[in-house]
């Protein structure tokens, strides 16, 4: 009689990361190439400093655990949106997009000048994101203007609509969407 062999979930210990005024980075070379290939953080020198929007995904998926450089104490995903969302109010619901979009299997990086993100990873095509709160101010000139650049630079541009209960609603805009009939 054969037994089937049950799969054992794979534990991956979080990587210590540290807070400092300037962010948050890693300095574990050996352990970093995982989160590389994923896409995530910028590499300078030795060490792999994450975006906001990068260390509350990682926190919030127990990749990695922040410590405060000089205590040595491990701060809280609270504590840390907090810290790094001073003078930037809209940090959150930014971070929530940044999420669905990761959940969806893109690869996440900062966007451009006037996008939000840009995404790549699924297909050949890459994306640009800008982010529309409900209620919030957009002109559509505005939104031409992105979607003529972004399909000049050969990427489509995609808007996503936040409503009041945080659903993402995602809209992919092209050129022609703008143009008189």
């Amino acid at each position: 009689m054969e037994t089937k062999s049950e799969q054992v979930p794979v534990i991956v210990e979080a990587i210590e990361a540290y807070l400092s005024r300037g962010g948050v980075f890693l300095r574990e070379p050996e352990k970093l190439m995982d989160l590389r290939e994923k896409a995530f953080g910028t590499l300078v020198d030795d060490r792999i400093t994450l975006n906001p929007y990068e260390t509350f995904y990682l926190v919030e998926k127990k990749r990695i655990k922040v410590l405060d450089e000089k205590t040595k104490q491990s701060k809280s995903l609270q504590q840390l949106v907090t810290k790094l969302s001073v003078g930037k109010p809209a940090i959150w619901t930014k971070y929530l997009v940044y999420r669905d979009l990761r959940d969806r299997g893109y690869l996440v990086r900062d966007g451009e000048a006037g996008y939000d993100f840009e995404t790549f990873g699924k297909g050949a095509v890459r994306r640009l994101v800008t982010i529309v709160f409900e209620g919030g101010e957009s002109t559509l000139e505005k939104l031409a203007t992105l979607s003529a650049k972004a399909n000049k630079d050969g990427k489509d541009l995609v808007l996503a609509v936040i409503d009041r209960r945080t659903d993402i609603v995602y809209y992919t805009l092209n050129p022609e969407t703008f143009q008189s009939q």
